[in-house]
């Protein structure tokens, strides 16, 4: 998700440069103005969610290790019916 608002951006850039430099018809100018603001604000509708998924998975993985940390200093004992 973050790469496609990323990607999307720079094409945005990119479509404006050429109609900048390529002098495009009156006419073409409204959708390339829809285009180049509409594309990046799409593709980044569900970045915020992207990015907290994200910070999630990273903090998943903090209790996971914190969790196993602490497992480890607990002490190993014989099973109580000596198996």
């Amino acid at each position: 998700m973050c790469a496609a608002a990323v990607a999307s951006a720079v094409m945005s850039a990119a479509l404006v440069i050429a109609a900048i430099a390529l002098h495009p018809p009156v006419v073409a100018m409204p959708l390339i103005v829809v285009v180049c603001v509409g594309c990046p604000v799409f593709a980044t509708w569900e970045l915020p969610r992207a990015v907290a998924a994200l910070r999630r998975s990273r903090g998943d993985a903090r209790a996971i290790a914190a969790l196993r940390r602490s497992l480890d200093r607990l002490p190993q004992v014989e099973h109580p019916l000596g198996h």
